[in-house]
């Protein structure tokens, strides 16, 4: 009799604890609406709640690697990350794309973002020149080409040199358009 009351008692608290627990995606939600909110802002309470955020991702993601929604909500803690200024982890989690889901939609976007953080944040030309080329030679006609053609064209390039660049370009096509 004593193992039945155990055994009952013991379903009924996984089940409380069930309940209890709350759901990921809720919290996923909840931590977006506080985000998009008008007054929301990065000061430390912001912070704290992108950071939160970030990591909702990354357990959603850890805990249902099969979901279709497991890569689209490692996209979104890894641009997330970029833009509360954490290249590193951002670089991570889009390299982490890449390789765990290579079906997935964005996979040509991540590839881009990694060339464009190696050449903003960490200032690794090289680096960003060698992505940027595996980029055009995987995705010649993506939306993002011409882009990554332009970034290796100005790689290393100061605002002076770029403003040069395009001044003399726009001269050019003015030129051709008088004749």
């Amino acid at each position: 009799m004593k193992i039945v009351r155990l055994f009952l008692i013991s379903i009924l608290l996984t089940f409380t604890l069930i309940q209890c627990s709350p759901d990921p995606k809720a919290k996923i939600q909840s931590l977006e609406q506080k985000m998009s909110a008008d007054d929301f802002t990065l000061d430390d309470t912001g912070m704290k709640i992108a950071d939160e955020l970030i990591q909702a991702y990354l357990s959603y993601e850890e805990k249902h690697k099969d979901s279709p929604e497991a890569p689209d909500y490692l996209y979104k803690a890894a641009d997330l990350s970029l833009n509360i200024n954490k290249s590193k982890q951002s670089l991570d989690l889009y390299n982490r794309i890449i390789y765990q889901y290579p079906d997935y939609k964005k996979v040509p976007e991540c590839l881009f973002l990694m060339g464009y953080i190696y050449e903003n944040y960490f200032q690794e030309l090289g680096k960003a020149k060698e992505i940027y080329e595996s980029f055009l030679a995987k995705y010649p006609n993506h939306d993002f080409a011409d882009d990554a053609k332009v970034s290796i064209e100005n790689l290393g390039k100061s605002p002076e040199e770029l403003i040069r660049s395009f001044e003399e370009k726009n001269k050019l096509s003015q030129d051709s358009l008088s004749l």
